[in-house]
């Protein structure tokens, strides 16, 4: 492996740090700081708590090869209570880094390292070892960096598709504190992808899961805890981030992105688009009482295309209705992880199960680049009128602003713009209400031209510009990063109260 590092350019693969005036940089641990109010105030009646992962290397500056998306999982955390704001942030505590802890080093192969032929070589040679020498299976390697969920009995989840979800929870001050990988009472043993579909009316978790470059692919139901269900399922080899529900179906993406582990030498994306390869749905009915590969229905649409993340599914008039970001060929486009394919903007498709047939269609607004879209935590499995989601710049990190959409007019609603240099993420919603779009949205900022980081809350409801509340987070950085969770006072005392 050292021999192989010898022919790999690690200040090269790091330029990423320097991007947003160093938005990026890793950070180090830090608890109990408490944030003051730059702009607005807090809502009197707002209590619970904000959280957001992202990947944040521990050992820092690296001396392998290291991708943005391949630093160790760190939880940033907001707790509000009693008018008053406190930031946290910690590593979660995963195997992988308890292991490199002790050897004092990076020693898991990293995605910044597949480049070149030395990359396949690791790729081939090397990754595999490693693991085992380490005494770890490969899904118990992940980072566990991408996403966070909420399960419905209460339990805090930082996920990566690179293996089980990995229990974290909130002290009482709102600090992360690690837990240990969830194998569901020893029912999962492999991966779960980073977003997991929880039914807050049912009880039940769907989620889809893969072993890379293996051809292995499956989609699992959780109920009361365990894996009750488990359908190997025939895809591409493809991307599979998402997935989604509705009130009556689980739906299984396979998009056109092509796995290529012939591009590590090349130096060009792992997924390229492959335009013969028709954007497809597998369907299940929620109906039916044992998920298997018989009971998926496979609905290809007219057209190759790629959903990276799914806004909202639903049931409507006996079709399948999906809002989702969604990106069609672009053979310009090497750059990043995924190649070939271009910006992704906000469509609506539409499923018909009866007549096996799919129509995309472009809404009000889908000229715009955007991404992360969410919904209310809540509505997922039934029904909502809006969404919201990341106005994208030039960059993957680079979101500008917000979009807040209304599935039932099929348009966009309105939008904020952030003041030039300042960089927000994924729009969280906070609700403050029963109705559809009573509460605010949530991000850390970044203003790139002063290093200020900030916490701030939009009012969802008018979507103006100007924050309800914005609260400066007092000498530390909050690096960009992925996705994030809003639990409210009842949903942190119930994590709190879990062993």
């Amino acid at each position: 492996d050292r021999f192989l590092d010898s022919f790999q350019n690690v200040e090269e693969s790091v330029k990423w740090a320097s991007d947003y005036n160093g938005g990026l940089v890793p950070v180090a641990p830090c608890k109990d700081v408490a944030l003051w109010v730059k702009s607005g105030k807090i809502p009197d009646d707002l209590s619970g708590a904000y959280m957001r992962v992202g990947p944040n290397p521990y050992h820092w500056p690296p001396n392998k090869r290291t991708h943005v998306f391949d630093g160790d999982g760190m939880v940033h955390s907001v707790r509000i209570a009693d008018g008053k704001a406190v930031y946290h942030c910690d590593f979660l505590d995963t195997p992988r880094l308890q292991f490199e802890k002790k050897f004092g080093a990076e020693w898991f192969t990293r995605i910044g390292e597949f480049s070149g032929w030395s990359g396949l070589a690791k790729v081939l040679l090397v990754a595999g070892k490693k693991n085992k020498l380490a005494g770890l299976a490969e899904s118990q390697a992940s980072t566990a960096n991408t996403a966070i969920g909420l399960t419905p009995a209460g339990k805090l989840w930082a996920l990566n598709e690179g293996g089980p979800p990995f229990r974290f929870r909130l002290d009482e001050r709102g600090s992360p504190v690690s837990i240990g990988y969830d194998t569901l009472g020893g029912t999962l043993q492999e991966n779960m992808s980073a977003h997991p579909k929880m039914d807050a009316q049912t009880g039940e978790i769907f989620f889809h899961g893969r072993v890379l470059g293996k051809k292995k692919f499956y989609a699992s139901r959780v109920v009361d805890g365990r894996m009750t269900d488990q359908a190997m399922l025939s895809v591409h080899d493809g991307f599979h981030h998402d997935m989604f529900i509705t009130e009556n179906y689980v739906v299984i993406i396979d998009g056109s992105m092509k796995f290529g582990p012939e591009a590590i030498v090349k130096q060009k994306p792992l997924w390229m688009f492959e335009p013969e390869r028709k954007l497809r749905f597998g369907i299940w009915p929620r109906s039916e009482k044992q998920m298997t590969p018989e009971s998926f229905q496979w609905i290809e649409a007219p057209e190759a295309a790629e959903i990276v993340h799914t806004m909202f599914g639903y049931d409507e008039d006996g079709k399948i209705i999906l809002w989702t970001p969604l990106g069609r060929q672009d053979d310009g486009n090497e750059t990043g992880i995924l190649g070939g394919i271009g910006d992704l903007k906000m469509h609506r498709v539409v499923i018909d199960v009866v007549k096996g047939s799919a129509e995309i269609q472009a809404v009000t607004g889908s000229h715009l680049k955007t991404e992360f879209p969410r919904v209310r935590e809540d509505r997922i499995g039934r029904r909502a009128r809006y969404g919201y989601s990341g106005l994208q710049g030039a960059g993957e990190f680079d979101f500008v602003g917000v979009l807040k959409w209304d599935f039932e007019e099929c348009r966009l609603v309105s939008e904020i713009r952030f003041p030039p240099g300042v960089i927000g993420g994924e729009p969280v919603f906070v609700p403050a209400g029963e109705g559809e779009d009573e509460g605010y949205v949530a991000m850390f900022l970044w203003n790139s031209k002063t290093r200020e980081s900030t916490f701030a809350l939009f009012d969802f409801r008018t979507l103006s510009s100007e924050p309800v509340v914005e609260l400066v987070v007092p000498d530390h950085d909050v690096p960009l990063g992925f996705h994030a969770l809003w639990i409210t006072e009842e949903q942190f005392q119930k994590q709190l109260a879990l062993s």
